[in-house]
């Protein structure tokens, strides 16, 4: 019994879909935007029923996602409904001063584009209200949170930090100063300055007195 009203409703809409095809076309001077233009607004009308139908009856993870492919789909059922009426107008009036009322006219002339962009957009907030986007929204924004209250902690507690820094930084730079001198007085080539000497580690420099000189000074305790 399925099968047997969805075929109905296809033939129902091939129908109204001739009629917007007819309509559109008649509008429009010949040339490549008359074949293109009624195909755009048929994307718009019954396939775009069709799509956001199926759509809202089996492929909606949200209720975001429900709603507006709902929406949509009798959104686009209007659309159809209005090229349709205008086409039976125009073609098969059997009042031959009959126009078509001013607000259809109004209806097509400013809906038909707006319901082209309705289309697109339903796209859009379809996309982005799905399940998983959804999960992976929620997700970066509380990375986002984290983040941002740990530069505002890092912020508030710069001096207790830079405090608990200083001694690292002044080991390191004292480390390296003491690594460099011993490097150069380690040196094969580099001669001694006399009155220098070197501890056991050959890192700290010392001064070493000679004997003869202590002898020579006259003043000195030892002297006599």
């Amino acid at each position: 019994m399925k099968w047997i009203i969805r075929t109905y409703a296809l033939i129902l809409l091939a129908y109204t879909g001739w009629r917007t095809w007819d309509f559109m076309t008649a509008q429009l001077p010949a040339g490549n935007i008359s074949l293109w233009l009624p195909l755009l607004f048929l994307f718009a009308t019954e396939a775009g029923l069709i799509l956001w139908h199926e759509v809202s009856m089996n492929h909606s993870s949200t209720h975001q996602q429900q709603q507006i492919s709902t929406a949509l789909t009798w959104l686009d059922f209007v659309g159809s409904l209005a090229a349709g009426v205008a086409d039976m107008i125009i073609r098969q009036t059997l009042d031959a001063s009959y126009t078509i009322p001013p607000l259809l006219r109004d209806l097509l002339i400013y809906g038909l584009p707006a319901l082209v962009a309705a289309n697109v957009a339903g796209v859009l907030i379809y996309l982005s209200n799905d399940a998983e986007a959804q999960i992976d929204r929620a997700r970066r924004q509380l990375k986002f949170e984290i983040t941002r209250q740990a530069l505002r902690e890092l912020h508030d507690n710069t001096g207790a930090i830079a405090e608990g820094m200083k001694k690292d930084i002044y080991r390191t730079l004292r480390d390296d100063v003491t690594g460099k001198l011993a490097k150069q007085y380690l040196k094969p080539d580099t001669v001694t300055p006399p009155g220098v000497a070197f501890s056991s580690n050959g890192r700290k420099p010392q001064t070493a007195y000679h004997a003869e000189t202590q002898e020579a000074t006259p003043n000195h305790p030892n002297a006599q």
